[in-house]
């Protein structure tokens, strides 16, 4: 049978164009409603010309004259919309091919208007508004002129080829429509990986014997499981597993079939599968087919499965989901772009197309079925997102913005030439002045492109209320913004400030500076009332190629000058706004304001700046003082490219010999390599000194790059280091490279003895900005780490990198609370509000819990504000992890006092604790019992218990056991434990618990999900839901007979005295047989065999072969008759001590027993020895034998006395042989 995929998508195509048509169609009628000026008859419009531009290959039509609307309906009915102009090129196409056609000069609709909302401008298909070329002063603030035009001519001050904005069919000159044929605005959505999804929680058909599932997907990765849909609690579904389709035919992931080929990351791909339940499957790649599914695979889940977390929250767990795992698992979301998802069968469908392109909710085509968008964002299928851009400009507030969760808001601002700084800040207004509620966004910046969350210059955050960024220098053109709020916004105000700069002196003004020549005896004779200008001296560089580094220094000479160098003009040092950022590195020797300015000051004339990645121009350099400098030297050096930045110029380095130093910058990649010998233990690559920020990369045979290499190391700062094991033999190649700037560094290969890793499970400590190396660990493992501050910090840094694998960090301490609730509060009241307290002056320690961020083994936790005290690191092995390295960084804070680290909880009260505080509370009349209406108020674990669920007996009353049965059941006994030891719900450690003491037994291990030996509160409540109780109150000895039928209730080995003698049945040498009896039959034979020795002695006395009774079996054989054996037995907890206990209650369940009463003071029979070796009935059943050939127990009962007996096993009684 083949795919139904084919006649799918057409249909859906078709149905799609048709309902954009329509959307516009019904769009266009307000502007012909509302317009005065009678419609001209659009049958009378004609086209002009037709063309093809040859740089999108669309077909273009000019149309005769007629109004904005008018022509708008002509184009959707020549299947296109009035056009989109995309850039420049194409706005210069337009008017070299139909502003002057046949030699007559046209105006020209094009299909952008704001009729719709004041300001808001869309085009015609649909396409986000992105490119603009308004003429001077436009768009006009006229609310009538709705609709937009490329000038042919001039118009004013508005130049030909710039836009303007007309009223719909404008009198005084004829306007040409130019229509682009084609389907008009496409959309997408675009999911994150994290928590972007779509529900649809809709009945849908049944396809449980047929079902096809197909989309349009677009990934930048396709790596791990990225799950397109999927229906209900592990129902079928559709999902990429590193790169291969694959099929959700049952609950375990690795048991679903895949493809038989992958898809390519970065392009769209039609993907399927068709599944006919128990006989046919197959996936299809681009229509293609890419593998047949075995028969037993081709099942059709129905998404009931019924896993922990559906049964847990009790939920139906029946939606469709779309980019990510069903409901069973918050987890395996898709990373990409997703179109056109079709669930079908030969009779029925569910399309999700996109038609939409705003908005949190999307239609289902053809059953109109509501799908809810979550965080997912609306994109062209170029990526480009969907949003009108709102320019911002200098010095002007954008006020009244609002959002809602997941929008994407898109601003942009054109930045000049000679723009030296450029600020954008954004904040929530509110009525108080201060916000109520702390309302947070991220925001991605592009300078040329339009952003989003994986691709982007800058990533920023609104915090306290706030988003504050500063360029220096920014590139000239158009930056972008794009505004993600994390819940909904609104009265959200953006305002933008640019300096400026003014234009340089002319050279021949200023002195050059040419490289590696002093300019000397250079002087400036300043002073108090000395004007600014008089106060500095300026220079020039002219850099003619590319460099590494520019570097201007000042030496010698008295007094005391200061330096600065920019590129675009003359540095302003008494400017308000010069020198007033931190310098990039805490070097006193450099300060760099982004890559385009530097400045060094402070005491004496011997300073340096320096830029990096410098560009062929001019480089303008200041010196100035605020007193005097005197004789000052002023010198200007260049460094080159190095030779070495491409795979072929790679430097070889001598092992064990440094190589440097090295200096780099954004974008610079530089080549190493080391040729490793056979036999080499271990090979290391190491950084050390200088400054800035390195990585570095490596790869056997060939160059690495940032994405392909066999090991690497992205420590923070630049003494980054690779090492490892038995490398393979042969050329390795290094990458030093960096997003920021080094210098000063040296590089080093060495060969050196094996490393082994080795880790005892005891927590390593950490130790400020020193490196652990070489870490390893098998999947599923977990190591401890630990970070002892003194004092509380500004921030502190735990970092993994280098090696190989997968993992993830976990942090766990306290962190600073300044209580700024409070605060604000308190504030309140000087307003007029009212409000709390103010807050102490002394901040408080708040526990947190924090998981990295990264991939693979680059993660990091940054925790603001760390409080002194020890912070848990624990380091969890997704995957084999090896060569791993670990690094932890702080800074302490100079105004943050120590706080009072929070005592360590402890347990207080057990189970048996609460049952004796319910029992003596509870018992009003102290009759050791409650009655029904003294128990209706016992409470465990703060659950009041019903009476029927304490009696446990039947009886109408309630005893201790009844009570301390409820309290130490498995479940209420360890929630009261951990609730102990985590008062506020934070995790504890498997150590800690386990030190406690149960009377039930527990599995913390097992429990233990994420291996991170830590059990939180959700991993309690999953194992009170499966524990299972051993604790019985009514078996204090827990050997499983109850206290009422167990003669020693106490010992936990003993339970019967048949023979009634107090010794208990297992110690007892002759169960049956009283011990005083055996005493005083064992005391007869003594004097038996007394006299029969003297007698045997005094006939044998002087014989050599005398035989000597008494052997080491004799005696031992005594021993154990004269009980010489020490018996001892476990001590268990007992019962507490209650008031006027009642001890004659009824047994519980008590099964009849016949109780051995021991004859006391009986006398001894003269026919004693006879009664003893007389043949009992029957052995007790308890005595075991030996096993003889057959598999028969055998045993002599009475010992010696040559009856044998016999049995098959020890269940059985015992048969005489």
């Amino acid at each position: 049978m083949g795919p139904l995929h084919v006649k799918n998508d057409s249909m859906n195509q078709f149905t799609k164009s048709v309902l954009l048509v329509s959307i516009f169609l019904i769009s266009l009628s307000a502007p012909l409603l509302s317009t005065n000026v009678e419609a001209q008859d659009v049958s009378d419009i004609e086209v002009l010309h037709t063309a093809v531009n040859p740089y999108n290959n669309n077909t273009y039509h000019l149309l005769s004259e007629a109004s904005w609307s008018e022509s708008a309906q002509v184009a959707t009915g020549l299947d296109g919309f009035l056009v989109t102009v995309d850039d420049q090129q194409e706005n210069q196409w337009l008017m070299e091919t139909f502003a002057n056609f046949d030699n007559l000069s046209r105006h020209l609709w094009i299909g952008l208007s704001d009729y719709n909302s004041e300001g808001d401008y869309r085009w015609h298909d649909g396409t986000p508004f992105l490119y603009r070329n308004w003429g001077d002063e436009q768009p006009s603030a006229n609310g009538e002129e709705d609709y937009v035009h490329i000038a042919s001519t001039n118009m004013g001050n508005i130049m030909p080829g710039s836009w303007n904005d007309l009223e719909d069919d404008p009198q005084y000159f004829p306007v040409y429509g130019v229509v682009e044929v084609g389907p008009g605005a496409d959309y997408a959505l675009r999911f994150d990986g994290v928590d972007d999804k779509i529900v649809i929680d809709e009945e849908l058909p049944n396809y449980s014997e047929v079902i096809e599932i197909s989309a349009m997907i677009n990934m930048v990765n396709t790596s791990g499981l990225n799950f397109i849909t999927m229906l209900g609690d592990y129902g079928w579904g559709l999902y990429i597993n590193n790169g291969n389709l694959a099929y959700s035919s049952e609950y375990s992931i690795s048991r679903h079939p895949t493809s038989n080929t992958s898809i390519n990351a970065e392009e769209w791909t039609q993907v399927s599968v068709l599944i006919e339940a128990g006989s046919y499957g197959e996936f299809f790649i681009n229509g293609e087919p890419a593998g047949i599914i075995p028969v037993e695979d081709t099942n059709i889940p129905q998404g009931d499965f019924g896993s922990n977390n559906c049964y847990q929250s009790g939920e139906d767990c029946d939606e469709l989901f779309i980019g990510r795992m069903g409901a069973g698992c918050d987890c395996n979301y898709f990373t990409g772009m997703i179109d056109n998802v079709t669930i079908s069968n030969s009779t029925e469908s569910t399309s999700w197309q996109f038609p939409e392109g705003e908005g949190s909710v999307t239609i289902d085509l053809y059953q109109n079925r509501t799908g809810q968008i979550d965080g997912a964002s609306w994109v062209m299928p170029d990526g480009t997102i969907v949003a009108q851009a709102v320019e911002l400009f200098s010095d002007q507030e954008l006020r009244g913005i609002s959002g809602q969760e997941g929008d994407q808001l898109l601003f942009f601002i054109e930045i000049g030439p000679l723009t030296s700084s450029l600020m954008i800040d954004a904040y929530q207004e509110f009525d108080d002045f201060f916000w109520s509620e702390e309302v947070t966004f991220d925001a991605y910046f592009g300078h040329g492109f339009i952003p989003n969350s994986w691709n982007h210059d800058r990533h920023a955050s609104m915090e306290w209320g706030f988003m504050f960024e500063q360029w220096s220098w920014p590139d000239e053109g158009i930056l972008w913004m794009v505004i993600v709020p994390k819940e909904d916004i609104e009265n959200l105000v953006i305002y933008s400030y640019m300096e400026v700069a003014d234009p340089p002196p002319e050279l021949d003004e200023m002195t050059e500076l040419i490289n590696g020549i002093p300019v000397t005896d250079q002087t400036i004779e300043g002073g108090r009332g000395t004007p600014q200008e008089d106060r500095i001296l300026y220079y020039y560089v002219d850099v003619t190629e590319n460099l590494s580094a520019l570097t201007v220094k000042t030496y010698n000479g008295n007094g005391n000058v200061d330096l600065a160098m920019s590129w675009g003009t003359v540095p302003d040092p008494f400017g308000f706004f010069f020198g007033f950022e931190e310098p990039f590195f805490e070097d006193e020797e450099m300060g760099i304001e982004g890559q385009k300015s530097a400045w060094d000051g402070g005491p004496g004339n011997e300073h340096v700046v320096t830029l990096y990645d410098i560009e062929p121009g001019i480089y303008y350099v200041a010196a100035y003082t605020y007193g005097r400098a005197i004789d000052f030297t002023i010198a200007a050096s260049m460094t080159y490219q190095p030779e070495n930045i491409e795979p072929e110029d790679a430097i070889e380095l001598t092992p064990g010999i440094a190589y440097g130093p090295l200096s780099g910058y954004d974008g610079l990649m530089q080549y190493f390599k080391v040729n490793v010998p056979q036999g080499t233990e271990r090979l290391e690559v190491d950084l050390n000194s200088g400054f800035g920020e390195a990585s570095l990369f490596m790869k056997l045979a060939e160059a690495p790059t940032y994405s392909d290499f066999t090991h690497s190391s992205n420590s923070p700062g630049a003494g980054d280091k690779i090492g490892f094991n038995d490398p393979t033999p042969g050329m390795w190649y290094i990458l030093l490279e960096t997003d920021m700037v080094f210098g000063d560094v040296k590089i080093t290969a060495s060969f050196e003895d094996r490393y082994v890793w080795q880790y005892d499970g005891t927590p390593i400590q950490l130790f400020n900005g020193d490196e652990v190396s070489g870490i390893e660990a098998p999947a599923g493992e977990s190591l401890n780490f630990f970070v002892d501050l003194e004092k509380p910090g500004d921030y502190l840094s735990i970092s993994t990198y280098g090696g190989s694998g997968d993992l993830e960090l976990e942090a766990i301490g306290n962190v600073i609370d300044f209580g700024f609730d409070d605060f604000f509060d308190f504030f309140g009241e000087e307003f007029g509000e009212s409000g709390r307290q103010r807050p102490g002056a002394d901040p408080e320690a708040q526990q947190v819990s924090i998981s990295s961020d990264g991939f693979g083994t680059e993660q990091q936790i940054f925790i603001d504000f760390p409080a002194n005290g020890r912070f848990e690191i624990t380091l969890n092995a997704l995957e084999d992890i090896s060569e791993v390295s670990i690094m932890a960084s702080w800074v302490y804070s100079e105004f943050i006092d120590p706080v009072e680290e929070p005592e360590e909880p402890v347990v207080v009260e057990d189970c048996r604790d609460i049952a004796t505080k319910e029992m003596t509370s509870k018992d009003l009349d102290k009759d050791g019992l409650l009655s029904e209406e003294e128990a209706k108020n016992v409470v465990i674990n703060g659950d009041s218990i019903r009476f029927s669920e304490l009696d446990y007996n039947e009886d109408g009353e309630v005893e201790f056991a009844e009570i301390l049965q409820i309290s130490c059941n498995c479940d209420n006994e360890i929630e009261l434990i951990f609730n102990q030891l985590s008062p506020d719900n934070r995790e504890v450690s498997i150590e800690k618990l386990s030190s406690q003491v149960y009377e039930n037994k527990y599995d913390f291990f097992e429990t233990d999900s994420n291996s991170n030996l830590r059990i939180s509160q959700a991993e309690i409540e999953i194992l009170a839901l499966l524990c299972a109780t051993t604790f019985d109150a009514f078996d204090g000895d827990g050997d499983g007979v109850p206290d009422v039928d167990d003669l020693f209730p106490n010992d936990p080995d003993e339970s019967k005295d048949s023979d009634g003698d107090g010794v208990g049945d297992n110690s007892d040498l002759a169960p049956s047989i009283a011990n005083d009896l055996i005493y005083s039959a064992g005391a007869i034979m003594a004097i038996g065999l007394l006299a029969m020795l003297v007698l045997v002695s005094r006939n044998s006395r002087g014989k050599d072969n005398a035989v000597t009774w008494g052997s080491d079996d004799q005696f031992d054989l005594s021993d154990r008759m004269m009980k010489m054996e020490d018996n001892n037995s476990e001590v268990f907890k007992q019962t507490p001590d209650l008031p006027e206990q009642r001890t004659d209650y009824a047994p519980i369940s008590q099964p009849e027993s016949s109780i051995i009463v021991a004859p006391q003071n009986n006398p001894v029979e003269d026919n004693l020895f006879e009664q003893l070796i007389s043949e009992p009935e029957t052995p007790p059943k308890q005595l075991l034998g030996m096993i003889d050939s057959n598999g028969n127990e055998i045993l002599e009962y009475p010992v010696g006395s040559g009856n044998k007996w016999q049995r098959k096993d020890s269940t059985q009684p015992w048969s005489k042989n």
